[in-house]
């Protein structure tokens, strides 16, 4: 699977269209909460012109369809690159 280019204020956009909500906290990450399922996102600190590591983008996805806030074809459209 191949992860196309993402910045992370889609990310974070995208998480709050999903229900997300960002918790305060202190210190160098951030806290999405999904208070329905009580799923957590949790990021480093990012600028939101920024481009979200790889390994964040396959983590995000991983909790989504863990706690079945998307469908996984979904959410490999919206995170996958389309192969040639």
């Amino acid at each position: 699977m191949i992860f196309k280019d993402m910045l992370f204020q889609d990310l974070k956009q995208f998480l709050f269209k999903l229900g997300f909500k960002l918790i305060p906290t202190s210190g160098n990450h951030l806290i999405f909460k999904h208070s329905a399922s009580q799923a957590l996102v949790i990021l480093p600190l990012y600028k939101d012109k920024s481009y979200v590591e790889r390994i964040h983008l396959v983590t995000v996805r991983r909790i989504l369809i863990e706690y079945d806030l998307i469908d996984k074809s979904e959410i490999d459209f919206i995170f996958t690159k389309v192969s040639a």
